[in-house]
């Protein structure tokens, strides 16, 4: 009997996988038909602000019909959406529908191909579903995804058979407003880095044998490792921190529909009741296989088949950040709760060590990193698993066609017959055929730490390659990046200093991406699917978003058949609104309202003024740093006076010049005014000037900050500063010391988001002590 049950389970399974898998490829086109078809489902989607209490703190978020997420949106293949989007908010709003493929004017991208839903007004989508599979839709207007616009969406196959699923919705809150945060970013303050434990100072340093590493790391001129910009305070699913399916049946196998909706965080699902079995990428199918951990990167989707145990318990699905700072867990069953394993901490140390390593084999004159000798970097592991054990043999695959029904690949040659597939997979001793791991068919995986999903892993169920008859169009983009400034680009420009990435319709177009970065970025393309080009050849799989880690090349193929204009950009919320997107655009192609103006609004977000500033109020004196500045210019003002009446003012205007942002240009002007000290007298001392100046900004190795300047009278002065020098995890220390004889060292303990307590000796104004505020 136990025989005839796994038989039956493997021949629904394997039904269930030839009908409900995402069917569209690089080829299918987005464009409307001449007459709408099928049925014809509505929504209305209200759009308002509300409050919501995640930590016991009430905070303003943004709802959608009343929920965080949104309401999830069902449809079958075939018909036609009607969304009625209605923004009862005081401020713009958009709704882009992530992976599905939509005329060019429903995208919901404001001021690049639809307009911003405006206060009090209805927009109406309609567009037909053409494919099937899990996706998603979020705001694209500023920082609203982060306040909790986004929710799921199912499309079934009209012959889909009916299967106990679950959506389920990851994402991450902060308390903090999401403009806060990225103000946060841009400042590129510590405290996130101190609530995470990711600081690397050098006391941690030397305690963990790692002296010589942090040494190397700052004369190469780099900020401290990370995986994670932000700290959030919690990580949910479905809006919450800790959700029970009570239904779930022991023995029961169950479909997981799991999209990463995070802004900014990527998450390794696991599930403490065994295996999980990988069915359909990004919507769209690819062989079944058997992993017990997945990584999704930040816009991610993956349906996963689980098996619940035989005995009555409660089993957790677990989805924890990156960074292990925290997790967001499901429990299915009724019953005793079985915890699924916890990761182990990050090693920032040795992760430095590696990156370290990695950065001796690159060449980063010219503001760009050339790569030497990466050859032999596979110790670098940031996230994306290994492949361990497996035979990547190139063998003929032809198993499995019949479950690929419905799908049409124009632009695809479908001719060739020899891939260089991984037909045999040797798992730890396992030998698992393409044909052999059904969908359903749950295999017990070997070894302690399991199998971890990586993109290697991933094969089409169907041929992919584009059609060799036509053009390839080869795009080079180089991914780059200001930690210090917070600035993410491509080719070391925003989008706001690019040109558009021209395409022609009807060619192959290839991108080849190179990291130069310290992070990891999730691009998403709009408007296609394309090719992930990997391990398995001609049967690479097809997304719309993917990882790609620091320094790595990836390359995406797919078949230019679209019109107009589409968004590509990193999905990391904060890097994309810091710069890191591109328009691609069909040349020839007629230009929208939004074109004729060079997308000036768009391009807008990543030239905004951010404004910081510290105040330290100490027993001496009040010195004061404020800030404010966009992605080339600054304007940075710091002030120091005593209670006595003395007075220091330096007001300095910058423009940043070379691609990295070390060099940067300034005029100034600097009064002081310190009647009590015995300079006062002297006209164009330190302690009585008003002049003009101008000079540079250098940045030197150890993160030291150069600056030479001349001011009206002929007088030069050179100076050297060091700030947030980070001696503990909360401890930092500040020095200064230029040619005028003036030196101030200064000490703070920093145990809150906006308070230190803080200590220095200045050369004019002594010793004191006091708090900093920091804004």
């Amino acid at each position: 009997m136990r025989y005839i049950a796994v038989i039956g389970t493997c021949f629904f399974s394997t039904l269930l996988f030839a009908q409900t898998g995402g069917t569209k490829t690089a080829g299918e086109s987005n464009k409307l038909p001449s007459k709408y078809q099928g049925k014809r489902v509505e929504y209305d989607l209200y759009i308002a602000d509300t409050m919501v209490n995640y930590t016991g703190k009430k905070r303003k978020a943004i709802a959608v019909n009343g929920s965080i997420p949104a309401p999830s949106l069902y449809f079958t293949q075939g018909d036609t959406a009607i969304i009625r989007v209605h923004n009862t908010m005081k401020e713009e709003t958009s709704v882009h529908w992530h992976g599905v493929l939509v005329p060019n004017s429903e995208d919901g991208v404001p001021y690049l191909n639809t307009a911003p839903i405006k206060p009090g007004t209805i927009h109406t989508f309609t567009f037909p579903i053409k494919q099937s599979g899990t996706f998603w839709y979020h705001s694209h207007t500023m920082l609203q995804e982060q306040a909790g616009l986004y929710g799921s969406i199912v499309i079934k196959r009209p012959d889909e058979p009916k299967m106990k699923e679950y959506v389920l919705v990851l994402s991450d809150w902060s308390n903090e407003k999401p403009r806060e945060i990225q103000r946060y970013l841009k400042k590129g303050a510590e405290w996130y880095s101190i609530k995470k434990g990711a600081l690397q100072s050098y006391g941690e340093a030397i305690a963990a044998g790692y002296l010589k590493d942090k040494l190397h790391q700052e004369w190469k001129r780099m900020t401290p490792m990370d995986v994670a910009d932000v700290y959030y305070n919690r990580f949910l699913i479905n809006g919450k921190d800790k959700n029970y399916f009570k239904d779930a049946k022991p023995g029961e196998i169950i479909k997981l529909r799991v999209i990463n909706g995070g802004s900014s965080s990527y998450f390794t699902i696991q599930f403490a009741g065994g295996q999980m079995q990988v069915v359909s990428a990004d919507g769209i199918n690819v062989m079944p296989l058997m992993v017990d951990k997945i990584e999704l990167a930040t816009a991610e989707t993956y349906d996963v088949l689980i098996k619940m145990p035989e005995d009555t318990a409660a089993y957790e699905f677990r989805a924890t950040s990156w960074d292990i700072t925290g997790y967001g867990s499901v429990f299915l069953g009724n019953g005793p709760e079985v915890n699924a394993p916890s990761l182990p901490k990050l090693n920032y140390f040795a992760m430095m060590r590696e990156m370290n390593s990695m950065m001796s084999n690159m060449n980063m004159s010219g503001g760009g990193m050339n790569m030497k000798g990466m050859k032999d970097m596979k110790g670098m592991n940031m996230g994306g698993g290994d492949m361990k054990g497996m035979n990547m043999n190139d063998k003929k695959d032809t198993a499995n066609k019949n479950n690929t029904q419905g799908m049409d690949m124009p632009g695809m040659d479908m001719n060739k017959k020899d891939n260089a597939g991984m037909e045999g997979m040797d798992m730890n001793g396992s030998n698992m055929q393409s044909g052999g791991n059904m969908p359903g068919m749950f295999m017990p995986g070997m070894g302690p730490e399991g199998i971890k999903l990586n993109y290697d892993m991933l094969r089409s169920i169907n041929p992919t390659t584009l059609d060799s008859t036509k053009k390839i169009h080869e795009i080079k983009l180089t991914l780059t990046g200001n930690m210090l400034r917070y600035i993410w680009s491509f080719d070391n420009k925003t989008l706001s200093e690019s040109d558009n990435i021209l395409i022609h319709h009807g060619e192959n177009v290839r991108m080849i991406l190179t990291n130069t970065t310290m992070m990891r970025h999730p691009m998403h393309l709009h408007g296609h699917f394309f090719r992930f080009v990997n391990a398995q050849g001609e049967y690479s799989p097809m997304k719309h978003t993917f990882d790609i880690k620091p320094m790595e090349t990836v390359t995406i193929e797919f078949y230019a058949n679209e019109e107009k204009d589409w968004f590509f950009h990193c999905h990391n919320l904060f890097h994309m609104v810091s710069g890191m997107a591109r328009v691609v655009s069909y040349e020839g192609s007629e230009k929208n309202e939004f074109a004729q103006t060079g997308y000036k609004e768009l391009k807008r977000e990543d030239r905004k003024i951010y404004p910081w500033a510290d105040i330290s109020v100490h027993s001496q004196g009040v010195w004061g740093q404020f800030n404010f500045s966009n992605n080339k210019n600054a304007l940075e003002i710091e002030s120091r006076a005593t209670y006595k009446g003395d007075v220091e003012a330096e007001n300095h205007l910058l423009r940043y010049l070379d691609k990295q942002q070390y060099l940067a240009a300034f005029i100034g002007y600097d009064y002081r005014r310190n009647r009590t000290h015995p300079e006062y007298s002297k006209p164009n001392s330190t302690d009585n000037r008003n002049v003009f100046d101008a000079g540079f900004y250098y940045l030197l190795p150890m993160l030291v900050r150069s600056e030479w300047r001349i001011d009206n009278t002929g007088r030069l002065r050179l100076q050297l500063e060091r700030r947030d020098l980070a001696l503990s995890n909360n401890f930092f220390a500040d020095l200064r010391v230029n040619t005028d004889k003036e030196y101030t060292v200064g000490f703070r303990y920093q145990f809150s988001r906006y308070f230190s307590i803080s200590t220095n000796y200045d050369s004019d104004y002594k010793w004191g002590a006091g708090l900093t505020l920091h804004y």
